[in-house]
């Protein structure tokens, strides 16, 4: 049987934008990146590049380790600074130019003439990531990949990229098995959902878009009686109501946003949550129960399982996970083991078969996804 390989997972996800994530350095983020670029140009596609932060260098900024170079394929569009163009900037067709500068200048949109190595530096915001994207779009890339790390989340919003691939590898760990572990926690958290209740997650968007921390109280209608002696709300009526505090960030205010909790059913946090936040929102004594609604997974920042419920307003698509078996200092694994070893754990902890390839040695574990949508 052949399984697909990673471009067709993307061609058959219908996304317009794929955000390729790290889980740490030199885990075959770049190597999964130029994988993708030249499968999806060979295919007959326009693709498009950008990263949420630096990507591409000859040496790693902080390391100062060598590093994989992005070679875009030629008739690719790319987003970069122009102060980290150099020589690259005689293979490139200049399109367009933003008017504001950043510490490496100002960021430039073009066409690659040949296939040629560039560096990438791109905005670090969800919002203006967004912005290029579109903008890549808007030039005639019908595929935009966006490079990304954990500690760079803003690539694997929703707000951002349609899907995320999740790179991981040897360099994360030397023990494969919490290689495979810390993955398995990765995806679970990005397979957090939305309220099953459509009127919490249009309240929960809402209340994300005015950007202020905000409680979803339920409305007490007569009705008929619950088991705890509350009441139900007839059919077709509101039963919350969004209370809006002054607070736009969680963030060293945890107490205080929670002191006003009151009876609410659920809070929603437009920015980022903090474990601190869910310890205190856990170890509090509510009427009933709480939970908390976080615009998407990546504002999750999170070592555990949170201890109480959470809720996304948006979901993640996770496509696939690569691997890279060879770590930067030495130590290695047979591609097999490796690919073997994260999609089990991922399964285990998770009950959901991630296709895991290495798209360097071949080798690949789609469990029983073949043949079905996966996301």
């Amino acid at each position: 049987m052949k399984y697909p390989d990673l471009s067709d997972l993307v061609l058959g996800s219908g996304a317009g934008s794929v955000a390729i994530v790290g889980t740490a350095k030199n885990v075959g983020k770049t190597v999964t990146m130029n994988y993708l670029s030249a499968a999806l140009a060979g295919r007959g596609l326009v693709v498009g590049l950008v990263s949420s932060g630096r990507d591409g260098e000859v040496t790693d900024a902080f390391t100062g380790e060598p590093k994989p170079s992005i070679v875009p394929p030629e008739g690719a569009w790319i987003a970069t600074a122009e102060g980290v163009l150099g020589e690259s900037a005689g293979f490139l067709e200049i399109a367009d130019v933003s008017e504001k500068a950043g510490v490496l200048g100002r960021l430039v949109i073009g066409r690659m003439r040949e296939s040629e190595p560039v560096e990438l530096v791109g905005p670090q915001s969800a919002k203006e990531l967004a912005r290029v994207v579109e903008r890549l779009h808007d030039f005639g890339a019908q595929v935009v990949l966006v490079d990304g790390a954990l500690d760079r989340v803003a690539a694997a919003s929703p707000g951002v990229t349609d899907a995320v691939v999740l790179s991981t590898g040897a360099s994360a760990h030397s023990d494969l098995a919490l290689v495979a572990k810390s993955t398995a926690f990765v995806v679970e958290l990005w397979s957090l959902k939305t309220p099953g209740d459509p009127d919490v997650l249009a309240l929960a968007r809402r209340a994300i878009e005015s950007g202020r921390v905000s409680f979803l109280d339920e409305i007490p209608l007569a009705g008929s009686s619950r088991h705890d002696g509350s009441s139900l709300a007839p059919d077709n009526t509101p039963r919350y109501r969004v209370r809006q505090t002054a607070f736009d960030t969680v963030l060293g205010c945890e107490e205080k946003v929670l002191s006003q909790a009151g009876e609410a059913a659920y809070v929603v946090v437009p920015g980022a949550v903090s474990e601190k936040f869910l310890a205190e929102a856990e170890g509090m004594e509510f009427r009933d129960s709480f939970a908390v609604v976080a615009k998407d997974p990546t504002a999750l920042f999170v070592r555990s399982e949170p201890p109480l419920p959470v809720y996304v307003a948006h979901e993640i698509r996770l496509l696939a996970i690569t691997v890279n078996p060879v770590s930067a200092g030495g130590y290695s694994c047979e591609p097999r083991e490796m690919v073997d070893a994260v999609s089990l754990e991922v399964y285990r902890s998770t009950g959901k078969r991630i296709p895991v390839l290495d798209v360097v040695s071949g080798e690949s574990n789609f469990g029983e996804v073949y043949g079905v949508a996966v996301g």
